[in-house]
């Protein structure tokens, strides 16, 4: 067993509490102030577990090895019981994730993702014109409005109308219990989580009767991918098992909300930026539909978006626990601590010039600072999409960003009236304090 001089630095908090209210506060300025403090490595005492916290990719292959860190187990009760317990992917390891990714990510092959474009730059370019129709509006809600819309359109093949506007608000409000104190008393926000999250779970489980019922002519949405899917063994997704990778993917894709919330106070601050992008995106793409090869040849476009999601901070950590003592940077975390990769801190690590600086060149083929190393970028989960733990949805959220993107520049300006564009880190993912107040207009 480990000694108390080999642990990582860091402390314990108070008993029984640890540092679970600090943390739950304000997670990214928790880490961020203890990173600066104690290194990429340090320790504390959360929600009634002692806890490592790594970031860096020089942690990435410990954390990514099955032998040292698993998933099984890692969760606090309260984060598993929001995403309906046990069993989803990000909970999975060894060759049932590996299987399970597999029937995931049917829903995101590269042809998939191409037949989604058509339905989301109508549900994209519906909020951009409806924005256009206001002298000025907080965009921050639409925003969240605007990502589920979306994936449930693409993932589910459901529309706008009473069934959509149900599970945004349960949405809405599950998301709201990640940051609530887990007190399943009714008035509390985790309360209203919970109740959520069952509606939620009951809604999906219905679309998936509903599309197991259509059989063939189901709309060939990423449910009707998901389920058609069969892993080398002839293993597929049960409709319980379905339902759960829903939720999980619904729940993941709703941070896209403040990565476009960042991109466009990005563009706002760094115009020149904003007009080297212009001009890619009306060079390539003018105007008509946006086409997956259109989308290819704007390198430009991509590097803005790949800067956006490294520097925007979405969710603070990825859960693992230790199955064997772990030792990085000559400490050691023992079995059984839980290990928690913040992902935050982990873009901003000494890897790249200049960390905290907006810099969309630092991924140009000149620079590829991303490259010096394997894991020095990975803004949703480390290792690959279909073998490691980087979000199944991670080229979905790429497409969206640069979707709207091409359609915002090139047929709109903007501008950011005087506001507070701080974040509040008391949420997951951290919100403009002002909401983002925009005046968009048409060009």
């Amino acid at each position: 067993m480990a000694t108390t001089e080999t642990l990582p630095p860091g402390t314990s908090g108070l008993p029984l509490l640890g540092e679970t209210l600090p943390f739950m506060k304000d997670m990214f300025g928790f880490i961020h102030a203890r990173t600066q403090r104690h290194g990429p490595v340090f320790r504390s005492h959360i929600l009634g577990t002692p806890t490592a916290f790594i970031s860096g990719p020089e942690v990435c292959d410990r954390w990514l090895d099955e032998k040292q860190v698993q998933r099984e187990g890692s969760f606090p009760a309260p984060v598993q019981k929001l995403f309906g317990g046990a069993g989803v992917l990000p909970m999975l390891d060894g060759q049932v994730h590996r299987t399970r990714k597999q029937l995931v990510m049917a829903g995101f092959s590269r042809e998939a993702l191409a037949s989604y474009l058509p339905g989301l730059s109508r549900t994209i370019e519906s909020y951009l014109t409806r924005w256009a129709k206001q002298r000025e509006l907080p965009v921050v809600p639409e925003l969240k409005l605007l990502a589920i819309e979306g994936i449930c359109g693409n993932v589910l093949g459901l529309g706008p109308g009473a069934e959509l506007s149900q599970l945004v608000t349960d949405y809405g409000r599950v998301i709201r219990g990640f940051t609530g104190l887990p007190i399943s008393v009714p008035g509390t926000r985790f309360h209203a989580a919970l109740q959520a999250r069952d509606r939620v779970l009951a809604a999906l489980a219905a679309q998936v009767e509903r599309h197991q019922a259509a059989g063939s002519a189901a709309v060939p949405d990423g449910l009707t991918r998901m389920l058609a899917a069969r892993a080398p063994d002839g293993t597929a997704l049960t409709p319980r098992q379905a339902a759960l990778e829903l939720h999980h993917v619904v729940l993941a894709g709703a941070i896209i909300f403040a990565e476009l919330a960042a991109l466009l106070v990005e563009l706002h601050r760094h115009p020149e930026v904003a007009d080297r992008l212009r001009a890619e995106v009306k060079s390539v793409s003018p105007s008509g539909e946006v086409t997956p090869a259109q989308l290819r040849q704007m390198p430009y476009l991509g590097q803005v978006v790949m800067e956006v999601k490294r520097t925007c901070p979405n969710v603070p950590v990825s859960f693992g626990k230790a199955k064997a003592p772990i030792t990085l940077g000559g400490f050691t975390i023992p079995a059984g601590w839980n290990v928690m990769m913040a992902v935050g801190e982990h873009n901003m690590n000494r890897i790249f010039t200049e960390p905290a600086k907006f810099d969309p060149d630092r991924f140009s083929p000149a620079r590829a600072e991303d490259r010096k190393s394997p894991h020095a970028f990975a803004p949703q989960g480390a290792g690959s999409v279909e073998r490691g733990h980087k979000c199944a949805g991670y080229d979905y959220s790429t497409l969206f960003m640069e979707l709207f993107t091409v359609l915002l520049m090139r047929a709109y300006r903007w501008q950011v009236p005087s506001q507070d564009l701080s974040l509040d880190g008391s949420l997951i993912p951290p919100e403009i304090r002002s909401g983002l107040r925009l005046r968009l207009e048409p060009v």
